[in-house]
Formats: C-alpha cells, structure tokens, sequence
C-alpha cells in the first residue's frame, strides 16, 4: 500500500496534466467503486479508497485554485484562507490590506474562494437595495448566539429587511422624542469628569488615558438611548465588568476564526459552545449577557414596565425575547466601538496637525464670539461649521472606526468585477481602508489627514460628491446601510466643540502616541494625554 501511494505521488505532475478529464469523469468512477472492488482484497481495496480519497482531495484543491488563478493576489492565497487569517490576527489588517491594495491593484484574491475589493462603485452595486448579492458567511462570526440570528450577522435579504423596518424608528429617535438632550447630558458629563479629575498643573500632573475615557462617553450614551439608563462608566470612572479590555481580546479571535471558513463552521458546535461567556459571568460578553436577559424580561413580563427607549420601540414593534437579547449586544458593541474611535482618532490627528487644530480652534472661538455656537453647541450649529465638518470628515477618512471585510455572496451566475469574471458563490470583501486612502479619489496626498481638502473640492462640485460618496461607505450603504449613523454624526458634531472650547490636549508620549490594534474594529488604547484648561475658556 505504502509503495502504491508512492508511485501515485511519482506520478502527480502526469496526473496534473490529465486534470481537466479527470474531473469530468471523477463522478463516473465514484459510482463504478462498488464493482470495480468486489473481488479486490480488503488491504488492497483500503489502499485504493485512500488514493480515491487523496485524489479527490487534490482534484478538489486544483480546481479551486485554478477558479480565481486569473485575479491577481499572492499565489498562496490560492490554496489556503490562513494567509489573510493571520494577517487578520496579526492586529495590522487595515494597514495590510492597504499594502496589498498597492501591489496588487483594487480588486486582489485573499483565499482559495475569496476576493477584496476597494473599488467604490463596485462597493454600492453590491450592497444595492435591489442587489442580488448577499452577505457571506463572514457574518456568522458576529452571531453572538448560534442558533438565533442579530441585524449584522442575518444573512437572509427577505428577513433581514423585514427586521430592519422593525428596529428603523427607534434608530431614528422619532419615538424618543429626539436624541438630543441624552448626547447633550454625557458629552457634559465627560467635560466634568475631565475638569474634575485630570486638569494638570505646573506642580500636579494628571495624566489621562483619552482612548478609554471616549470609550466610556459612547457606551454611556448607546446604553441610555437604548435601554433608558446609561452603563455608568462616566461616573465611575473605570472599565466596568472589564468590558473593554475583554473586547480587545474577542476581535482578533472573531476575525481569524471568520476567515477560516472551517474554523467558522465549528463557532456553533460543542464544544466551543460551551467555552464562550455565559450569562453568569461576573465580566465581559457574560456579563452583558445576564443584563440583556434581566433587561429584556423587564420589559416583556407580566409586570413589564415600559421605558421611553431604542429598546421599548422594538418591543412595540413586535421583536422576540430572542430578537431582543441579540440586539442588545449589537446596539452596545457596535453602537460604542465605532463611535469612540472616531472622537479619539480624530483627536490624534488634530494633536499631530497645529495647522488643522488652530483652524477648528479659530472656527470655534468666531462662532462663539458672533452668537452662532450655543453651549453645549446644538446639532444643527455644528453642521453649519464648515471646517469642523471637514475634520470630521477627514478623521474617519484616515481612521474608518469598522474595518472587517465584510464579504459578500456573487450571485447565481457570477459577475464581471473590474473586467475579470467572477463565478458565482465566490466571497468578495471590502477594504475600506484601502478605498479611503485611495489617491485617485482623494489626491496625491491621500495618506495625509488634511482636512482643507473637503474645503477645495467645494470649487469642483462632482470632485466633492466622489470624495463625500466615498466616505459615506464607512457607515455601510443601500440594503446594508448602519442604523446608528445619526446617533453616530451628532455624538461626532458636538464632542469635539465641547472639548476643545475649554480645555488643550497635549501628548504624553510623542514617539508612540497611541497603540492601535486592527481587527474588524480599530482598538485603541494608551492615548495618554496632559490636558489644561483653556485661558480663553468661557
């Protein structure tokens, strides 16, 4: 047995050769085994199912390499999903996507099955309202329970729109009567607890952890709009239930698993079931999870108590238990992860460009000074400011919050993609951060934050509507379009006003300001900062 299978792998190039006709017959020969084996003895018969298997195997691996072989791409990538995977893990995949972005052009081949594409227009099409496309397996990994689907990890088109009109009026705060004054009470609220704890002197330094202060201010306001009481992090000033140090280990682990479609597949069986967080757990994922059970049995016991809440509004409209506990995890994770990086990493930028921070710092003081910025500054004065907008504009740009791939399904039929043909089932992913360094879209300095930009381009109207239409794909677009981008822009238009009209940041550690980790989110920690009143403060 061991000689024949040596002589198979002696003959492998030959049988190569032959590929083509083999896989037209393979399923002609797995159907003669039973008889061709009759009269064959066991040991040898064995052999010979080990080598059907073994070729079968090979077959199976050839033929899906040679099925995107035209795309271009690192050869690996032709053969195993764990090239991109360990880029995944290795916390630089927004920065890796990229490079591969410039060597290889807009549309590249991550996996044996897989594509990335960074092509805006190819982007909307298939995110479309009308589009045939679907999203991927990929979602799976964000399916907090296996067996009950959220609004970012459904997959179905016809479920997911239906569940979508459920959740739409309770993201849009008509039911709330606005989200307004609750942005209003935690933006004050972060002020205070800046001005109270961490204003340094020339005799008293107090240096202050601004990536997980802007944390606590986003989980803060998600958890009072969504469940009518705020997290209280703010007012304890600490990471409650270890929450944000346990999110920086559940990433890394997601995106890896999520490109390992193998791995993936094993997320919802035993027994990696039974090692994920449960709703016991003091900490982390498990304790959020014993909330939302407390929470949503709250509201749909036979005492509830209705709240004037996101949550209250889909218990109206209809969402189950199971529904409901699901999306309490999605409005939390993704309703502050996102949200508090964009504050903080357009903060960075700001601290590392005098020019466009003395720019915002002019814009806002002559705002104040003519009676056109109110305190605390209200939403619709914020959109008014043309170069706070630009910086918001451009700190997303940089730093977009959301960085997964977020593979989608080609149609029955295939697609041609950029003038390559695509067969169908093949998974494409988006690299947005590559879209938005994109120097065609963007100009030469496309690396460069440079909020002036947005204000130039007002001389070139069509200019203005590409760069606006490609930043507007961070928050997601047509059917896959993100429910919390109101709540997100008017948390944006007013934190920055707030803080930067009394109090000047200045870095702690100029060689490495910040650590970033890239995993489907952008992690940020050890933003450390000295911060002092303002002498024009009001």
């Amino acid at each position: 047995m061991a000689e024949a299978a040596l002589a198979y792998i002696k003959e492998m190039p030959s049988l190569l050769q032959q590929l083509p006709e083999l896989i037209k017959r393979l399923p002609e020969l797995v159907k003669e085994l039973p008889d061709l084996l009759k009269n064959v003895p066991v040991s040898a018969a064995a052999g010979v199912v080990v080598l059907i298997a073994l070729s079968r195997f090979v077959v199976g691996e050839v033929r899906s390499y040679y099925r995107l072989a035209h795309v271009p791409g690192p050869k690996i990538c032709g053969w195993t999903n764990l090239y991109i995977a360990r880029k995944m893990y290795g916390g630089r995949m927004h920065y890796d996507l990229l490079d591969m972005m410039k060597e290889y052009g807009p549309l590249y081949r991550t996996g044996p099955n897989s594509l990335v594409v960074s092509d805006p227009d190819i982007i909307r099409r298939m995110s479309a309202a009308r589009s045939e496309y679907i999203r991927g397996p990929f979602y799976k990994s964000v399916q907090i329970d296996a067996k009950h689907d959220n609004i970012f990890s459904m997959q179905d088109d016809n479920m997911h729109k239906i569940l979508k009109s459920k959740m739409g009026p309770g993201y849009s705060g008509r039911e709330l009567g606005g989200f307004e004054p609750c942005i209003d009470k935690h933006v004050a609220g972060f002020v205070n607890l800046i001005d109270s704890k961490y204003i340094s002197q020339s005799d008293d330094y107090r240096p202050m952890d601004l990536a997980l202060k802007c944390n606590y201010f986003a989980l803060d306001v998600i958890s009072d709009l969504g469940f009518g009481a705020p997290f209280g992090f703010l007012e304890e000033d600490r990471d409650l239930y270890q929450y944000n140090e346990i999110t920086r280990q559940f990433f890394p682990f997601v995106m890896f698993m999520a490109n390992v479609p193998a791995l993936l597949d094993m997320l919802g069986r035993w027994p990696l079931t039974k090692m994920g967080p449960t709703a016991g757990d003091a900490n982390g994922f498990g304790r959020l999870m014993g909330f939302a059970a407390q929470f949503v049995d709250s509201r749909l016991g036979p005492n509830a108590k209705s709240g004037r809440d996101m949550m209250q509004s889909f218990v109206n409209a209809g969402l189950t238990r199971d529904e409901l506990m699901q999306e309490v995890f999605v409005e939390t994770v993704a309703g502050s992860d996102t949200t508090a990086t964009a504050v903080r990493s357009t903060l960075l930028c700001l601290l590392g460009n005098p020019n466009a921070m003395n720019k915002l710092l002019a814009e806002i003081s002559n705002g104040i000074a003519k009676g056109q910025i109110s305190s605390p500054i209200k939403d619709s004065e914020a959109k008014e400011m043309p170069y706070l907008q630009a910086v918001i504009r451009e700190g997303i740009r940089m730093f977009p919050p959301a960085t997964g791939i977020l593979n989608k399904q080609v149609p029955p039929g295939g697609d041609n993609i950029l003038g390559y043909e695509i067969p169908e089932g093949v998974q494409i992913g988006h690299n947005i951060a590559g879209l938005m360094r994109t120097q065609d879209i963007f100009g030469p300095d496309a690396e460069a934050f440079r909020p002036d930009r947005w204000l130039e381009a007002e001389s070139e109207p069509e200019k203005l509507k590409e760069m606006l239409g490609a930043v507007d794909l961070v928050f997601g677009y047509g059917k896959y379009m993100c429910l919390g981008r109101t709540i997100a822009q008017m948390e944006l238009n007013k934190v920055f006003v707030e803080l930067l009209r009394r109090f000047e940041f200045q870095l702690v550690h100029v060689d490495k300001p910040m650590n970033l980790m890239s995993a489907a989110m952008l992690i940020m920690d050890d933003f450390w900062v000295r911060v002092t009143r303002r002498e024009d403060a009001e």
